[in-house]
């Protein structure tokens, strides 16, 4: 009996041991060169063995990606919805969440310094991490004055683009308020099909139709998803056609 206790303790510490090395090795590897060459899992177990120090994370990451897909698809979900995933708990879950939100606050620091539209890139991935995750669809608006410089951006409506022409006198007045020349309209689709539907694009038109004749440039419509952004304008749609154009055409 003492014998193979004294073997399970053995097991025990030689697994340790290993798991230790492990750490390390994948440690070492982030210190050379960050995230550069580590598969999904890698990125995602080297998230998860600050959140849990002292356990063999790599099953859960490869579990994780794949009930949600991919590494952002795990670290945008609710607390509740991460407590819920077998080997992660309160503060686990909460200590995943942190990296999605830093990477929210660092996104929304370059917006409040109106770097905002120093890249398209750093605009479709700040309005990805505002819009993309949310589980309901909802629009937002980002407000721009006469030289591309960020003024305001704001959620204006729930629910489909069709809202936002119930909402149109508010996001004129704001608009208006704020002394923006120039607007983007954002939507996302909970589904995570990144393409615009007919209601899209016939809302889309009429809104346009409604900033033009007040001096205020749609300058594109974007529909995000957590991981993809769809541009109207990159798609050769045009936004702000006048009413007669639209008549005679």
């Amino acid at each position: 009996m003492s014998g193979k206790a004294e073997q399970s303790r053995t097991a025990i510490k030689s697994k340790s041991s290993d798991n230790a090395g492990h750490r390390s090795r994948v440690r070492q590897r982030f210190i050379m060169n960050g995230f550069a060459g580590m598969l999904k899992y890698e990125v995602l177990e080297a998230m998860l063995m600050l959140a849990l120090p002292r356990k063999d994370v790599k099953p859960l990451a490869k579990q994780l990606l794949k009930r949600y897909s991919t590494v952002m698809g795990v670290i945008s979900q609710g607390q509740r919805e991460l407590e819920k995933f077998p080997g992660l708990g309160e503060t686990s879950a909460a200590s995943l969440r942190i990296f999605f939100e830093c990477m929210r606050y660092c996104l929304s620091e370059k917006c409040a310094e109106r770097q905002l539209l120093a890249t398209t890139e750093d605009l479709r991935n700040f309005v990805r991490m505002k819009l993309g995750v949310h589980r309901h669809e909802c629009c937002m608006v980002v407000l721009l004055n006469s030289r591309n410089y960020l003024v305001h951006y704001q959620i204006v409506a729930e629910g489909t683009v069709d809202s936002v022409l119930s909402y149109s006198r508010n996001t004129i007045e704001l608009a208006l308020t704020m002394g923006a020349s120039k607007m983007l309209l954002v939507h996302n689709h909970p589904s995570g099909v990144c393409n615009p539907s007919r209601e899209d694009i016939n809302a889309t038109k009429k809104y346009g139709q409604i900033l033009a004749a007040i001096g205020i440039e749609l300058l594109d419509h974007l529909i995000v998803t957590a991981s993809e952004c769809f541009s109207f304008v990159d798609n050769g749609m045009f936004l702000n056609r006048s009413l007669e154009e639209d008549l005679y055409d």
